[in-house]
């Protein structure tokens, strides 16, 4: 059995009291649940009352509930104390991930639920939302969340005073009638108010009072006051002068009178009271006497007053929401409209205040708006078709530019509840992301991904049709002179300028893309020959090896392309691109400068390339490598915070190689799993010489992400190395990103940090970085390069402003000028690592560098100074 609350005997007790269990709905329980569905965009909501074995339903929304066990619910788990539970994602929680909620049909990930609380430390049941998606709500959406549940509240409190005054009603009902036997006086009571009576003697001035109305006024029973002037005397003085005018009138016109009114106890309880009176006459029709009848109405009073609070309180949050809201009843009357969607429909006050229907406000909109974009089936929804029919969401731009994402939801009793939000904003920054996934960041030109959809459709299209296609591929030679002497800021420049140079050699059916680097590759439009093919290639070694300023220094390249072409040299994009790629090196091997079409005596750079695979299958056994670290440091604290470890191969025949030179072919033989594997139990065993909270940094390429084993693999290298995993973080880039199966949220599990390594590369995607794990981004350098160039500094706040909105941390790779470090730090990089900051060096030379501190940009001082 699971754990109940420490009250659990009163919590049934005052549960039962209400007896509210098993009743029928009704329909304000049902109006929240609709409410909580409309403002929190979830499937599913619903109000729940725990019993002592199970958990009845009260009211739902979007979902329906047999018989549920008590202790296979979430509400079992929201009542053990007065804060809201909160559930990001059920199947990752233990409590919950085998309930059938979870499980079953409704497909719950998502659980949000606020006690009931009718008094301190009674949670009768829950106010509850729930999501077939992970997600989380802001603390503004917990607030209404809340104040929601105080409207529930509300509504039980009311039952329960009315189950009070029924109960004593009842009870003194019974005393009544026993009493009606013996004093034939009490029948006009009974008939009155059948609650308390009291009696004044005109002509004596004596006051009666039943023993109900003594107990009231905080007296004992059997003691009435002495006269009329003592009974005025115990109402509220600023009732009380209304009360006694109210008296004397009756006595002198004879006639009867009603009043709500205050009176004040002697120990200073205040209490409300509904006093019914009618002035007794004789057979002459003399006024004798005041007879009349008195209820305590305290507690009904005060949940009526909780309940207007709370109507207040729903009222003003309905007035500040950031989504325009209109619900229409039955007969097509709008009934709710807040001014959100007055603002956002431009709807004239003078409309809204004479409780128009909702054709009256879709009139106003079809004359107001331009739906001749709109297709034909949602125009003619928009103008004729009912509101009702079914749940639907579209989309609208308003003449003045804003988009409205409009949804509508019909309700059981008849009408709907429209919402109207305003997604202007996300269409924008979805269209930017869009474009930076597949564009290159730097030059504006198709990037990787975009250049092999539009090859990979042309081939396509070739083998059901016929005809040919041309693949150039580019290499910049000398860029690396000009990135070394004049810096990747000049570097960065020459790019930009190599790719306008790239467009204006083209004709407009050729599609130019930057693969990378100084990488570059085109596809040729139209019929493509051997002829045409040299023609455009000829054009471009012409016009990339004329000078380029560089800021007033001089920079002078040239290009190494490939051709390949279709289908001769192949059919399909691997190939393709393969042979030109080998005709590119050919080129670079004799002369550069110039271009080469493919052809079969390029076979011998394969077996080359095969010749480094087998050394590189044997550089793990031979202890061939190393690793480099450098340090990354956090910029608001000026510190190091962690160190990126990068593998380096001390090739026997060929010296020192960095990862550039066999990481991709480690990745095409599968070798990657072993190095891999390798680099993280070094960097882990070294870690153990860092500072305390320091982080160490590994790289995970697609294929490591791709093996099975990985997250045991990860598990035990920080066994071994006694680590906790809090110390490492895994640096993914996004081409590994495209690739992962799932793996990264059992990573994430682990507790481990996981970084979107070099984005803006080229591949990233909105979906990813709000899909996966991440807790940092890293730029790729072309974004940081950014930094230093005013023309493309919004840019780069506009990435690191989308990632911290994601709520990711924000790190800078490859700073190499204070420029750079400058503007990182004034568009919100929270890290930063490259040249300027430190290089790469072996484990015994870091120690020096680590306790190093960022006190301007360019420059460190030591922990201690």
């Amino acid at each position: 059995m699971h754990p109940r609350p420490d009250r659990e005997a009163e919590r049934l007790s005052a549960l039962h009291a209400l007896g509210i269990l098993d009743t029928p709905p009704e329909a304000h329980f049902d109006a929240v649940c609709r409410l909580a569905r409309t403002l929190f965009r979830v499937p599913y909501a619903w109000i729940s009352l725990v019993d002592a074995d199970r958990l009845w339903c009260k009211a739902a929304s979007g979902i329906a509930f047999g018989p549920t066990d008590r202790d296979a619910a979430f509400c079992n788990h929201a009542i053990l104390s007065d804060a809201p539970l909160m559930v990001e994602d059920a199947t990752h929680d233990p409590r919950f991930r085998d309930v059938a909620l979870v499980t079953g049909e409704a497909g719950v990930r998502f659980y949000a639920g606020i006690p009931l609380m009718l008094r301190p430390g009674l949670a009768l049941g829950t106010l509850c939302l729930a999501d077939t998606v992970p997600r989380r709500l802001s603390g503004d959406e917990t607030a209404r969340l809340s104040d929601l549940t105080d409207v529930v509240v509300a509504q039980l409190r009311h039952y329960e005073a009315s189950v009070t005054s029924q109960t004593e009603a009842l009870r003194r009902r019974a005393s009544e009638e026993a009493l009606a036997f013996a004093n034939g006086n009490l029948m006009l009571a009974e008939q009155m108010a059948r609650i308390g009576h009291w009696r004044i003697d005109l002509a004596s001035g004596v006051v009666t009072w039943s023993d109900e109305v003594c107990r009231m006024h905080g007296r004992a029973p059997g003691d009435p006051v002495a006269g009329i002037e003592e009974a005025i005397g115990y109402f509220h003085p600023e009732d009380r002068g209304r009360v006694a005018t109210l008296v004397a009138e009756a006595r002198e016109h004879k006639q009867g009178f009603s009043f709500k009114a205050r009176i004040v106890r002697e120990d200073g309880d205040v209490r409300v009271i509904v006093s019914h009176g009618i002035c007794q006459q004789d057979e002459a029709g003399a006024a004798v006497a005041l007879f009349g009848s008195a209820q305590d109405v305290t507690e009904i009073d005060r949940a009526e007053a909780e309940l207007r609070a709370s109507t207040a309180l729903l009222d003003a949050t309905l007035e500040h929401m950031d989504q325009g809201l209109v619900m229409v009843d039955e007969a097509g009357i709008v009934r709710v409209c807040n001014e959100r969607a007055i603002a956002l429909l431009d709807l004239p006050r003078d409309l809204m205040r004479a409780r128009p229907t909702f054709d009256d406000v879709r009139r106003h909109q079809i004359a107001q708006d331009d739906f001749s974009r709109c297709d034909a089936p949602l125009r003619d929804q928009v103008a004729h078709g009912p509101l009702t029919t079914h749940p639907h969401t579209y989309e609208r731009e308003r003449p003045n530019g804003t988009v409205l994402e409009i949804r509508t939801v019909p309700l059981p009793t008849g009408g709907a509840v429209r919402t109207y939000t305003d997604v202007t904003a996300r269409k924008v920054a979805d269209a930017q992301l869009a474009h930076m996934a597949r564009h290159d960041a730097l030059t504006g030109l198709p990037n990787r991904a975009l250049f092999r959809e539009s090859l990979d459709r042309r081939l396509a299209a070739l083998r059901r049709h016929g005809g040919t296609c041309g693949v150039l591929c580019l290499d910049l030679d000398a860029f690396k002179a000009v990135n070394d002497t004049l810096g990747h800021s000049a570097g960065d420049a020459l790019l930009r300028e190599v790719a306008g140079r790239i467009r204006a050699a083209l004709r407009q059916e050729d599609l130019p893309a930057r693969l990378g680097g100084d990488e570059f590759a085109i596809l040729l439009g139209g019929e493509a020959g051997a002829d045409s093919a040299a023609a455009t290639a000829e054009r471009l070694v012409a016009s990339l090896r004329e000078p380029v300023d560089l800021g007033g220094r001089e920079a002078t390249i040239g290009v190494s392309i490939g051709i390949a072409l279709a289908p001769e040299h192949g059919l399909d994009g691997d190939t393709l691109l393969k042979r030109a790629d080998l005709a590119l090196y050919r080129a670079k091997s004799e002369g550069r400068n110039t271009y080469r079409l493919f052809a079969a005596a390029m076979d011998r750079a394969a077996k080359e390339r095969h010749r480094l695979e087998i050394d590189l299958r044997l550089a793990l056994q031979r202890g061939e490598f190393s690793l480099h670290y450098q340090p990354v440091f956090d910029l608001a604290e000026g510190r190091v915070a962690a160190v990126e470890a990068l593998l380096r191969w001390n090739h026997s025949a060929r010296g020192p190689l960095g990862p550039a030179a066999f990481l991709a072919l480690a990745e095409e033989t599968g070798l990657i799993a072993s190095l891999g594997e390798w680099v993280l139990r070094s960097a882990l065993r070294d870690a153990r010489a860092l500072p305390p909270g320091m982080r160490v940094v590994v790289n995970v390429a697609g294929g490591q992400l791709r093996q099975a084993g990985l997250v045991a693999i990860v598990r035990a290298a920080l066994a071994a190395a006694g680590q906790a995993p809090a110390r490492l973080e895994l640096d993914i880039a996004e081409g590994a990103v495209a690739e992962e199966s799932g793996r990264l949220a059992e990573l994430a599990a682990l507790g481990i940090g996981l970084a979107f390594d070099d984005f803006g590369a080229g591949a990233s995607s909105l979906g990813a970085l709000q899909r996966l794990p991440f807790g940092r981004i890293k730029l790729d350098r072309a974004l940081s390069a950014c930094a230093a160039c005013p023309e493309s500094a919004g840019l780069l706040r506009a990435v690191v402003g989308l990632g911290r909105a994601l709520g990711r941390e924000v790190t800078a790779k490859g700073v190499e000028t204070e420029a750079q470090l400058a503007g990182l730090r004034e568009a919100g990089c929270t890290g930063a690592q490259g040249f300027l900051l430190g290089r790469p060096v072996p484990f015994c030379e870091l120690v020096p560098m680590l306790g190093g501190a960022v006190t301007r940009p360019g420059t460190r001082r030591s922990r201690s100074a």
